[in-house]
């Protein structure tokens, strides 16, 4: 069982006196790597026999970790932060009901779910942590330059910063997922069917799928905002033949210093692809042209 299906399993166990302790420890994880037991009495308000009886309460649903090394100190884990952005989202009805996975990668697993209305959405879970830390730090600099940093929170910042993405880009016209809710390291958004364009055997005309990625690699650059980690691994194809470009966590603004470098990097890797599965062979000046076009 997931970490995802978990927490939605134990939302209607859990006592609101846990989420209260939880909240407390989520608070502390900003000043203390492990969080003390005084903050934790002191920001709940409980006594601490009362905090100590739900934090062993918390560690037998394995909702917690725990140091001992110096001090007594907690932190979340994966499956407390879910319990919490899942919580929220049930409660400003957002979701009512978490379904069955629809893929689980290096930094994100992806969940159906049910809104009250019941209509089906999409639950990306930030899993920033499974690749290595130098690596993370390579790729997303809103964390570069900061030396205490979990990855909970580094999970945050990149479902933030995707959430903002996907809301700028789609108001510019392009074919991304609806945004529709973002809390923690969770964004809820509009549930797309397909499938990755790399995994297409065969496409009717490529040349005009080509020009379609094209043209909202345009429009999202004149928006402000460039992709920079565009491939046919995040490009979906729906089964009524549309695309839609996903994955913006690591995007960049069309005036960082370096966005011509990403801009052709971005584009090349399309090219590649496109001329080595469909024979389609255009320039990177060719393409360039048609963005700033």
């Amino acid at each position: 069982m997931s970490s995802a299906e978990r927490a939605a399993s134990l939302i209607t166990k859990i006592d609101p006196r846990e989420f209260r302790v939880l909240q407390a420890i989520e608070l502390g994880m900003s000043k203390y790597e492990f969080v003390p037991l005084n903050f934790i009495t002191r920001f709940t308000g409980f006594p601490i026999q009362e905090v100590e009886h739900w934090i062993d309460e918390l560690d037998l649903n394995d909702l917690l970790w725990r140091q001992s090394e110096g001090y007594l100190g907690y932190i979340l884990n994966y499956n407390s932060y879910d319990l919490l952005a899942l919580n929220a989202l049930v409660r400003s009805e957002v979701v009512e009901a978490l379904g069955m996975s629809l893929g689980m990668g290096k930094e994100a697993d992806i969940f159906e779910a049910l809104t009250p209305s019941n209509i089906k959405v999409a639950i990306k879970f930030h899993r920033l942590g499974r690749i290595s830390f130098r690596d993370t730090r390579r790729k997303r600099e809103y964390i570069a330059n900061r030396h205490h940093i979990s990855w909970l929170y580094q999970s945050r910042l990149a479902a933030e910063k995707e959430y903002n993405a996907l809301s700028i880009v789609k108001k510019a016209g392009v074919c991304v997922p609806e945004p529709i809710a973002q809390n923690r390291h969770t964004i809820v958004m509009e549930k797309i069917e397909g499938n990755q364009i790399g995994e297409i055997a065969s496409l009717e005309d490529p040349k005009s799928f080509l020009n379609e990625i094209l043209i909202n690699v345009k429009k999202s650059f004149n928006a402000g905002i460039i992709h920079a980690d565009l491939s046919e691994f995040n490009i979906m194809v729906t089964n009524d033949g549309r695309i839609y470009i996903i994955d913006w966590p690591q995007y960049i603004k069309k005036d960082h210093k370096n966005s011509e470098e990403y801009l052709e990097r971005d584009l090349q890797n399309i090219l590649n692809f496109f001329n080595r599965k469909f024979n389609i062979d255009m320039k990177i000046n060719e393409a360039l042209q048609i963005i700033r076009s």
